[in-house]
């Protein structure tokens, strides 16, 4: 659903042999909270969630690589960001296959970002 009318830009619905299994969002990250690599903020924000059996199967690097092809096509040259728990090694994981690279630290939603 790259479009919902009138609702959310960037969602999408990740399915497997019919079953949902996961989603996908690309929302803009609000200029208030940590996280930004422009000045002003507003960029774009990956974020994903897939059902524990999705886990591990590279699934959400697909999924995602996808997504952001999609929005290049759409938006060439609009930055995307990613924002995860340093301890969620998997999320780390992600992130590098998909190109992202680190930009700074912080503390949000009580853990280290």
């Amino acid at each position: 659903l790259p479009g919902v009318p009138g609702q959310r830009f960037g969602f999408f619905v990740v399915e497997l042999n019919g079953t949902t299994i996961g989603m996908i969002t690309l929302d803009r990250r609000d200029p208030e909270r940590k996280g930004h690599i422009r000045p002003e903020g507003g960029e774009r924000e990956l974020g994903y969630m897939f059902l524990p059996q999705a886990w591990g199967r590279g699934y959400a690097t697909e999924a995602c690589a996808a997504a952001l092809d999609w929005f290049a096509d759409v938006h060439p040259g609009e930055p995307v960001v990613l924002s995860t728990q340093t301890a969620n090694e998997a999320s780390m994981r992600v992130a590098a296959k998909l190109g992202f690279t680190e930009v700074e630290r912080f503390e949000d939603y009580g853990a280290e970002q």
